[in-house]
């Protein structure tokens, strides 16, 4: 079965206001260990339908269009709110043909050696799980939108263990990749997580400033994210002033994607311009509620579900970053955070954020020894306007979606 019966279809039921969604992936994947190598191959193919049927907004959701067609008026029986229908894109987009799938390379062992080099033989690394994966997705609408496109991606999961004397820790880390696997920058990562917690040496200080790895400083952006996308941002993120002067906070998946979800052009939306609160994150829903244009940030966490609005490349930037080396001989007494020991708990409404973290005391710009562990926390609010340095070592990391963040220096935190 093609897809022109559920066109004709979804044409019937709402002329003009529906969109039709299909996208096929495929991924090969390495799962190894000292003592295992298991291969897989996985296929996925998914459709979806959303239309607006007497003013109301309907979403269904199949593995194949035979099954989907059949799903439609199912979607029907269920009253929900009346609400305008948005604002369609169209236009033409095409693809080049799907191709199969290499494998990925098998990079065990000389991840295992980056590993143990880089904490001197303290930590292992035990799994490594890389996948290499391609999607294409293709969108048409009611308004003439047929548009198609290829991602390609290589990612992972490692895990590594630290031991010293009687003591071990575990550490997990996801990671995404470009064309080139990146195996210094993971190795020293594992590393840090599975090694510096085994010094037992509490933090030194009370308060202090905060050097933060480009791995944290993401994973905070990622945290409180939802203020850029957010019908009602918190009282506190929406009075104008949301960081430092030198700081400001961009998303730009053109790199990625030339179109979102919905088919909407990707381009750059700038969300914090030098401290201030200047942008928006739109999809085509929350744009007609907000007499707005949609940004290009219709994001599908799966064809299960409709898509919604949010951030699908996220980073912090500056236009006069340092070198990392200023950074850290700018820190008369402090700490650097090297890794995560929790997720980054975060409340937006209150304005509260905790980090729990390990890494260096750092005292007139010298490392002084290892923390095993240590937590800052306080207003959300304070420590963005605290931030007085971004370096040039911008990374991106999977927090599902793409963050970015160079290392971040804070005037000051309060520690535990």
């Amino acid at each position: 079965m093609t897809a022109e019966p559920l066109r004709e279809e979804l044409s019937r039921r709402a002329p003009g206001q529906w969109e039709l969604y299909r996208k096929t992936a495929e991924s090969r994947e390495i799962e190894a260990s000292r003592s295992l190598r298991r291969a897989a191959w996985r296929r996925e193919e998914g459709w979806a339908a959303r239309w607006w049927e007497a003013g109301e907004p309907r979403f269904a959701a199949a593995s194949s269009p035979r099954e989907l067609l059949l799903a439609l008026p199912e979607a029907t029986r269920v009253p929900l709110h009346t609400e305008d229908p948005p604002d369609w894109p169209s236009g033409t987009a095409t693809c080049s043909p799907a191709e199969s799938v290499d494998p990925p390379p098998d990079l065990f062992e000389e991840v295992t050696r980056a590993v143990s080099a880089n904490s001197h033989g303290e930590a292992l690394l035990a799994e490594l799980s890389l996948r290499r994966g391609r999607a294409e997705e293709q969108i048409v609408n009611g308004a003439g939108l047929d548009v198609a496109k290829n991602q390609t991606v290589l990612d992972g999961v490692a895990l590594a263990v630290g031991r010293r004397g009687s003591r071990a820790r575990e550490t997990r880390i996801a990671f995404r990749w470009g064309s080139t696997p990146e195996i210094e920058p993971l190795a020293r990562r594992l590393s840090d997580a599975a090694t510096l917690p085994l010094s037992e040496r509490p933090t030194p200080f009370a308060s202090g400033q905060w050097l933060l790895d480009p791995s944290i400083a993401a994973a905070l952006l990622a945290a409180i994210s939802p203020i850029f996308s957010s019908d009602r941002p918190p009282i506190w993120a929406a009075r104008g002033r949301l960081g430092a002067p030198g700081v400001s906070i961009a998303d730009d998946a053109s790199a990625d994607a030339p179109f979102d979800g919905e088919g909407t052009r990707t381009r750059r939306i700038l969300l914090v311009e030098d401290g201030a609160l200047v942008g928006r994150l739109h999809d085509l829903r929350s744009a007609k509620r907000a007499d707005a244009r949609s940004t290009g940030h219709g994001v599908r966490a799966s064809f299960r579900v409709p898509p919604t609005a949010g951030p699908r490349r996220l980073f912090f930037e500056s236009q006069r970053p340092s070198s990392p080396a200023e950074l850290l001989s700018a820190m008369t007494k402090g700490l650097f955070a090297s890794a995560l020991t929790a997720p980054v708990r975060i409340h937006l409404d209150r304005d509260r954020y905790e980090v729990e973290f390990t890494g260096i005391s750092v005292v007139a710009g010298r490392a002084q020894g290892p923390v095993a562990g240590a937590r800052a926390s306080g207003r959300i609010s304070e420590l963005l306007r605290r931030i007085v340095r971004l370096s040039m070592d911008l990374q991106f990391f999977p927090m599902p979606f793409l963050v970015g963040s160079p290392s971040v220096l804070v005037e000051r935190a309060n520690f535990e």
